[in-house]
């Protein structure tokens, strides 16, 4: 009896000094032995309105990768998101208490979810890495993810504007292709040799641009709307009222007919603006061909203003963390190697729907070629992609920018259409935004 009971003791303490053993152990095994599912939070297609049937490839391809580096652990996404439906089924997850371990980052979400405690502050996990640097991407891109000095996010991917260019129309009336540092003289210039009325009808058949806004001529112009947080404006800027004054100049060469992107891919528009992400799909295999675009492309940055630089506007995708997560060391390496493995980042580039925002990339040869490839016109230059992100201009973030540009835009572009005096109509559209503002 007692040989049984001592036997017993000893079992019982041998069990405890087991489990015991296997806790400390777990700390300490690499984690195939400790099952970690991170989840990540995506939308299904582009984040530019394009269509996209690659983002779930790219987003797959590097949830393979990672996984077979990291044993034991897996990402989960929820498929079918839809882009206009990612902002609700995002919130609904935070309320729920399941914020996912990584997610993507709109650019109207970002300070919203700063604000609320939601993402991460990532500079101290960045200055311990050794890879990382905020160097590595382009300035408005990095800082897309940069809020009161501070990281929350790192750029995925970027899209910005640049001029498409009808070569073939410019060759025909003898124009030449404008140079890299082109200005609002040549456009205008340009707009103005290439406005014809070919049949002699009376009616204009050919014009030198269509969707040139104010607010492409405002950025070229070195203007700046708003300060980050809306509470500066700049609508009666001597330079804003020299950005309208011009477009009411252009605008007069057409008079009252109307040039739309019909018109330019009927081959009837010289220059028109475009995202990144939609020059892309347009000369690119099956939509050129759907679109019968049989003529020769060119691309440009945008025209410089009198007072300002080759500027246009960069959106840029984010990726940031939950700032709760339990896997902070793996969700970070798996953020990682969506925003900085240049394999993948190579792969975002490819897909067409926005440029990468790291430096290598952009500026490689890869992406030099892929357009290239598509053009056929000899005129891309190797540094077109970074310089245009370089000077790039990111758009406010507050909270009722979007609102308030409706307003501006309705505003001027009856100021444009009606031919009023600029500078009076946008000291009164400065004074009515203020006001808009300040409720």
């Amino acid at each position: 009896m007692k040989k049984n009971l001592i036997l017993g003791s000893a079992v019982s303490l041998l069990f405890v000094v087991l489990a015991l053993g296997t806790i400390s152990l777990c700390k300490f095994l690499p984690y195939k032995h400790v099952p970690v599912t991170l989840e990540l939070g995506m939308f299904a297609g582009s984040n530019w309105d394009i269509a996209n049937g690659d983002s779930y490839r790219i987003i797959d391809r590097t949830i393979l990768e990672f996984e077979q580096k990291n044993p034991g652990v897996r990402v989960h996404y929820y498929s079918g998101i839809r882009r206009q439906d990612y902002d609700e089924w995002l919130s609904e997850q935070v309320l729920q208490g399941k914020t996912p371990d990584v997610f993507f980052v709109r650019p109207n979400q970002f300070e919203r979810l700063v604000s609320l405690g939601i993402l991460k502050n990532l500079d101290s996990i960045i200055s311990e890495d050794s890879q990382i640097r905020g160097w590595e991407y382009f300035t408005p891109a990095w800082n897309a993810g940069t809020y009161h000095g501070k990281q929350y996010a790192i750029p995925y991917q970027a899209d910005f504007t640049l001029m498409a260019v009808n070569m073939t129309l410019l060759k025909m009336h003898g124009q030449q292709m404008p140079e890299r540092n082109w200005t609002w003289d040549d456009f205008y210039s340009l707009c103005k040799s290439m406005t014809l009325d070919v049949d002699g009808d009376s009616v204009l058949d050919i014009a030198g641009t269509c969707n040139y806004t104010w607010k492409e001529a405002v950025y070229a112009n070195g203007v700046r709307l708003f300060d980050d947080n809306g509470k500066r404006i700049y609508f009666s800027d001597p330079k804003t009222v020299e950005a309208v004054q011009f477009m009411q100049k252009l605008s007069a060469l057409t008079k009252d007919k109307m040039f739309t992107s019909a018109d330019f891919d009927a081959g009837r528009v010289v220059f028109m603006p475009m995202s990144f992400a939609k020059f892309c799909t347009y000369i690119s295999y099956p939509y050129k061909v759907y679109k019968d675009l049989n003529y020769e492309w060119g691309c440009l940055s945008m025209p410089a203003g009198y007072s300002g630089n080759n500027t246009s506007e960069v959106n840029t995708l984010l990726v940031g963390m939950n700032a709760h997560t339990k896997h902070e060391k793996l969700a970070f390496e798996f953020l990682k190697m969506l925003v900085h493995d240049l394999s993948v980042q190579t792969d975002v580039y490819r897909s067409g729907q926005g440029a990468s925002a790291l430096r290598l990339v952009a500026a490689s040869d890869t992406a030099k070629n892929m357009i290239d490839n598509y053009t056929h016109s000899g005129e891309y230059r190797l540094n077109l992609v970074a310089e245009i992100l370089n000077c790039g201009l990111q758009p406010p973030r507050f909270e009722q920018y979007a609102e308030t540009m409706i307003i501006a835009d309705n505003a001027i572009n009856n100021i444009i259409r009606d031919k009023k005096d600029a500078d009076n109509s946008l000291k009164m559209l400065q004074r009515n935004i203020q006001n808009q503002l300040a409720k």
